[in-house]
């Protein structure tokens, strides 16, 4: 059996506290730590040090997968032998018995998991987070031409933006134009309907309906990139198949990200171009990570408004 000292449990500590702990770029949870570095004059570990890493690694699992079984277990104090691929009992009377969940308390299989962990740090699990309401803005005047709402999402801080992004949070986007009686009215209704949910993550804007980039929050620039662009069917007449719908994100400040999104009215003719009617609405949510590992939602602040 090998020994198993104490660089080596210092280096897994290390591994879940990047993940968990504070990190940095696009690694870190924002969490507390249970665990911590071990300095032991005999250079082994103990059953309390591998329990501390534990609680680290059950926290980091169950908010991507959820909770159930794990590949390891804690060990018992002043009985399990730590070993390196599977542990033992030894009773006060030096008697060896083997341990049932033996097989999940080796050193190895911790640092297997650890390797999970981290390959799947980019992912939370829908028992984990919930998705809350941010900002709206709505429009029942006709339009026509070119309008947009633009809103700011505002982090306390440039780590709570990145904890909100690395725990899996995402800012969403969903439009409408409800009450519509005219054929370019309901070519919106559609045109917004088609779009889905814009699901604006890390490195990606995805959209439930298709259609996105590779552009998320660690793309952004200080100038407007388009994340999500959609054009219209002109399902209610062909001569409004040019209405187009564009979301665009940019930063100017690492603790801000603004999002312009755009409802461009035009006619495939240049000629033929009536107002849009209808009840317009641009609704702003956000996913966040809520369970043991939680993060902060941004505030939001709408600097032009669809009315």
């Amino acid at each position: 059996m090998a020994e198993i000292t104490a660089a080596r449990i210092n280096n897994l500590q290390s591994r879940i506290e990047l993940i968990l702990g504070n990190g940095a770029g696009q690694n870190g949870y924002g969490q507390s730590l249970s665990s911590a570095q071990v300095s032991n004059a005999a250079d082994v570990i103990t059953a309390e040090d591998l329990n501390l890493i534990y609680a680290d690694v059950l926290k980091a699992r169950v908010h991507q997968v959820g909770p159930g079984d794990l590949s390891v277990a804690q060990v018992v104090q002043n009985l399990n032998v730590i070993a390196e691929d599977e542990s033992f009992f030894v009773d006060d009377s030096g008697v060896t018995s083997a341990d049932p969940e033996g097989a999940k308390k080796g050193l190895s299989d911790f640092e297997s998991l650890m390797s999970t962990i981290e390959a799947d740090k980019a992912i939370v699990d829908s028992s984990q987070a919930t998705l809350e309401p941010a900002i709206s803005t709505v429009r029942s005047s006709t339009w026509n031409g070119l309008i947009y709402h633009e809103f700011i999402a505002t982090f306390s801080s440039a780590d709570e933006r990145r904890h909100f992004f690395n725990t899996g949070g995402e800012i969403r986007i969903t439009s409408s134009n409800s009450s519509s009686g005219t054929p370019k009215g309901l070519d919106w209704a559609q045109l917004c309907s088609s779009t889905g949910t814009i699901r604006f993550s890390a490195n990606t804007t995805i959209s439930t309906a298709g259609g996105g980039t590779s552009i998320g929050n660690y793309n952004l620039t200080s100038n407007y990139q388009n994340v999500y662009n959609k054009v219209g069917s002109g399902v209610g007449s062909g001569i409004y198949a040019a209405n187009t719908y564009t979301v665009k994100v940019r930063s100017d400040f690492e603790t801000r990200i603004i999002f312009r999104i755009e409802f461009n009215d035009l006619a495939v003719d240049n000629v033929i171009d009536n107002n849009v009617d209808g009840i317009l609405r641009s609704t702003i949510q956000h996913y966040r990570a809520t369970g043991d590992v939680a993060a902060i939602a941004p505030t939001y602040f709408n600097s032009v408004t669809l009315s």
